[in-house]
């Protein structure tokens, strides 16, 4: 089925996990340069992420992987499951994006709107009712994009990957039907 920006949104599987990696790793690069040290950039490899998918997407889990495809080709992908963080649950955050990412080319042509409409769909039909995710306090064109569709800011915090400490801030969604709505008529 054909979606905003994306010829296919579906469900990921073992088989995509050599894709995963390097359309994480590009991301990454992609997005996060200027906003983390390059050094942290340089040590990703597709070959340590490639394990990474193998072994996540093996593992049956609370998460659901999808991915979003143009010409048969993995142009983003997100992650959503349970909320892990008792008190965003108790604050009616029940689920969260744990991962979204969207190759810069596809970018602003409604891959990352399809990928949170079919995540915020996976949640509530799950029987959770909001979602969090965090994002990096520098990134603008991301959080931008989340309060496009209705996030609002709910925390921040530190996050400490390889000796660096990033700052992240938490956006929410309390109501997924609200979301689901936002995107649809956006």
């Amino acid at each position: 089925m054909r979606h905003r920006g994306a010829d296919t949104i579906r469900a990921a599987t073992t088989a995509d996990a050599s894709t995963l990696a390097r359309v994480h790793v590009t991301a990454w690069r992609e997005t996060y340069a200027g906003l983390v040290p390059d050094a942290l950039l340089a040590k990703l490899s597709i070959e340590d992420r490639t394990a990474m998918w193998t072994r996540i997407l093996s593992d049956p889990s609370d998460f659901d992987f999808t991915v979003a495809e143009r010409d048969s080709e993995v142009i983003g992908f997100g992650a959503c499951g349970l909320q892990r963080t008792a008190a965003l649950k108790e604050q009616g955050y029940d689920g969260e994006v744990t991962a979204i990412y969207v190759l810069r080319p596809f970018q602003k042509q409604g891959v990352g709107a399809a990928l949170m409409q079919s995540m915020s769909l996976t949640l509530s039909g799950g029987g959770l009712s909001g979602l969090r995710l965090w994002v990096l306090r520098d990134n603008a064109v991301a959080r931008r994009f989340y309060e496009q569709i209705g996030g609002v800011v709910v925390g921040e915090k530190e996050d400490t990957r390889q000796e660096t400490v990033l700052i992240e801030v938490g956006y929410g969604w309390p109501d997924l039907a609200r979301l689901h709505r936002l995107i649809s008529h956006g």
